[in-house]
Order: structure tokens, then C-alpha cells, then sequence
């Protein structure tokens, strides 16, 4: 979102994540495409797909890895698989055009087929929610029919005749921006994972098999990912032993090794920040609290200890609730999920680097 908003303004853009399909969608977000073009694109591909008559489509990725054939046999009906195959035959194995951002629009079509409330083109409910699970057993849902719908869907939401200026994003890690030179950023406006909040690429995974990734991979991923439930022992900082102790005593040593390692994610974002941002500049981060053994936990007080340390000055901060309709979880008796219950404000602080 804060990608195609700049590319709208025309404002010089950079954004990284390491969840691919994230970047994937930001990347596309903010870059100019004719969607003349890439209707006529879609049409053709549709086209191609209903076309194919090979009895077996080689996807190079996933028939070399059992561990990603048997995850695909476990969400995917046998006639879902099929269409998804040649689907990704002509926009991954051996894509149909050479233009990449027309390829880029319709991969995301046909992942907004997979990342879904109810099932579509998976046997799982809640994958849209990243929180996925199987509801069905058998599925006569038809991908190449509802495409078009996606495209259009895909289009509309881009609103590409509206950007001014194309954005660059890379696959990559906000605690290492080894792309951007020191002090050349005038502004930055990101969310860092909140802890144990939403798990994006459980469901994300769904739409990533058939993007060319393999369940391995995404697993790497997935645990390199800041706000990851792992721990960390090593971590001393004074600051941070202070705030630990100011935590419930029924929070449990494994929880407080996790606290460590998210605290060390942030330090090393803010670190980054404070180098590539330029002085008088401001960072704005949104950051919302968690919960550990029913206890809240103030993850917007790491976030100010991190910068602090990394060498900004706390400039605002502002909170704001969360509305029920708008969050990105289940809808239906939301109110009453643990997910629901930590995530109903989220810290607005704005970082100011003061040379």
C-alpha cells in the first residue's frame, strides 16, 4: 500500500519484504502497465490454457520435491491441480510473454484465485486470513472461467493509469538494505511484523507452490522472518533486561527468549534506518501490541528502546484502534478469538534522526 500510494503521488519509491508474494504484489502496485495490454494478454493466456492438450505438465520446481507434491495433494483437488499446472506452465516454467509486468499482473490474478475466505481454487477456508484450513473434500470450482473476473478484479484495485512514478522493491531484509547507499532516504514509512501476530505466509505458501517455490524454501523464509516465533538466549542488553522484568511472572522463560530475538529484529531494523535515512528526516513505524499467557505485551515499547539505541529521537506517537471490520483476520465472531483480542490498536510512532 505505501508503495502504490507514492507511485501515485510520483514520489522516488523503495520497499523491501522477504515474503515473495508480498513484493510480489507491492512491486506490481507501483508500476505503470496498459491495461489494454494486459487484457488482451489475459485473454490470450486463458486461451492457451484451455488449449493445452499434454496429458502432464512438467513444473521443474515442484516435480523434483515430494515434500511440496504432497502439500499440494493435501489443499488442492485433482482438477484444481490440473488447471493450476498449465496455469503456471505458461506464467513460471515457460511464460507465454516477455513483458513482466503484464506477467506480474496476471500471476496475481491467479493467486487472489488461491488466497481466498472460502474455498476456491484450494480445499481451505480462512487462507485469505492466513490462517488456512481445510473445509472441503471435493471442488468443481473452474479457474480458467473465473480468471477474467480476477483480472479485472486485479486491475481495478491497481488503478495503474494512476501511477506517476514506478517504484522499485526487492526481495530482501529491512535489517540488511545493502541496495541503499547511506543517508539517501528523505522519508520512511513501514510496519515491522508485530510478535506472534499474523503468520502471512502460512496462507501465502498456498499461492507460492505455484509461483516456482518450493514448501522448503518458503519455510527458510518464513523462519528468518522478524516477528517469528523463535528465541534467543544471547541477547544481554540492559534496556531490554529491564523490560523483561517489568513483564507478568507467568510469562515463561521460552516466551522471554522470544522476546529477546524480536527485540534484536528491531534493533537491527531501526540500525538500518537510522543509516540509509538522511538527518532531519523522519521514520514512521506502526506497531501493534501482542499477547503471552494472556499478558499484554507492549511490543511499542521494543520498537522505542530499538530506535533509541539505533539513534533516533521519539518525535510523535499516536494510537489508534483497530475497527472490527477492518482487520485483517475472521470477521465472523471475531470478538471473541485470541487473535481478535491482541490486535485491537496499534502504535503510530514517528522517529526523528537529529544529526
Amino acid at each position: 500500500m505505501v508503495l502504490g500510494t507514492a507511485a501515485k503521488l510520483g514520489l522516488k519509491a523503495v520497499g523491501y519484504d522477504l515474503d515473495p508474494l508480498a513484493c510480489l504484489i507491492s512491486k506490481t502496485n507501483g508500476r505503470r502497465v496498459r491495461e489494454g495490454a494486459v487484457r488482451v494478454a489475459a485473454g490470450e493466456f486463458i486461451s492457451q490454457c484451455q488449449k493445452f492438450r499434454k496429458k502432464s505438465v512438467c513444473l521443474s520446481w515442484l516435480d523434483t520435491d515430494a515434500e511440496t507434491q504432497s502439500f499440494i495433494d493435501f489443499w488442492f483437488a485433482p482438477k484444481q491441480q490440473e488447471q493450476l499446472r498449465v496455469m503456471s506452465h505458461f506464467l513460471v516454467e515457460e511464460p507465454f510473454i516477455e513483458n513482466s509486468r503484464i506477467l506480474d499482473v496476471l500471476r496475481i490474478a491467479m493467486s487472489r484465485l488461491i488466497i481466498t475466505k472460502e474455498p476456491k481454487a484450494s480445499l481451505a477456508s480462512d487462507t485469505a486470513h492466513s490462517r488456512p484450513h481445510r473445509t472441503i473434500e471435493e471442488n468443481d470450482f473452474d479457474l480458467f472461467n473465473a480468471y477474467p473476473k480476477s483480472v479485472a478484479h486485479v486491475l481495478s484495485a491497481l488503478n495503474p493509469s494512476e501511477i506517476l512514478s514506478n517504484v522499485r522493491s526487492y526481495r530482501g531484509d529491512a535489517r540488511k538494505l545493502g541496495r541503499t547507499a547511506d543517508e539517501s532516504i528523505d522519508c520512511i514509512v513501514t510496519s515491522p511484523p508485530y510478535l506472534n501476530a499474523i503468520d502471512y505466509m502460512r496462507g501465502h505458501r498456498l499461492s507460492l507452490v505455484w509461483l516456482g517455490y518450493r514448501v522448503s524454501e518458503l519455510r527458510k523464509i518464513r523462519a528468518r522472518s522478524v516477528g517469528a516465533e523463535v528465541i534467543d538466549k544471547t541477547n544481554t542488553d540492559a534496556d531490554l533486561e529491564k523490560f523483561l522484568l517489568s513483564l507478568h511472572d507467568d510469562i515463561d522463560k521460552k516466551k522471554r527468549f522470544m522476546l529477546k530475538r524480536y527485540y534484536r529484529d528491531l534493533c537491527d531494523i531501526t540500525k538500518e534506518a537510522f543509516r540509509v535515512i538522511k538527518n532531519g528526516r523522519a521514520a514512521t513505524y506502526v506497531i501493534g501490541n501482542s499477547t503471552m499467557e494472556g499478558h499484554e505485551i507492549p511490543n511499542s515499547d521494543l520498537m522505542i528502546l530499538a530506535a533509541k539505541k539505533a539513534g533516533f529521537c521519539v518525535k510523535e506517537q499516536h494510537v489508534r484502534d483497530i475497527p472490527e471490520n477492518k482487520r485483517y483476520m475472521p470477521l465472523v465472531n471475531s470478538a471473541s478469538t485470541s487473535l481478535s483480542k491482541r490486535m485491537r490498536e496499534e502504535h503510530i510512532i514517528v522517529f526523528e534522526k537529529r544529526g
